[in-house]
């Protein structure tokens, strides 16, 4: 798979999120910040994501997925991460 592939696959689960993706071949790690998560669980969000990776994840196409998850508030709380995540995927 492509870094394209996975933000496309993302971005149309969680419209509107702001994305960092990185990696190769099959394995990937993501940053999602959305709306979407407020008031979910981390457990919760992260079944979001994965909802969105399913198929490629049931293929076999995509065998490794990390993730970080965040509402923008948490995101706002942690300026450093904002600063190590910009330019990848977005």
């Amino acid at each position: 798979m492509e870094i394209s592939e996975v933000s496309r696959l993302i971005e149309t689960e969680i419209p509107g999120c702001r994305l960092t993706v990185s990696g190769e071949g099959c394995s990937f790690s993501v940053v999602v910040v959305s709306d979407a998560f407020e008031g979910l669980t981390p457990v919760q969000r992260q079944r979001k994501v994965l909802a969105a990776v399913k198929e490629p994840l049931a293929s076999g196409a995509l065998h490794a997925l990390t993730m970080k998850v965040y509402t923008p508030s948490e995101w706002r709380q942690e300026p450093q991460r904002a600063e190590a995540s910009s330019g990848s995927g977005e």
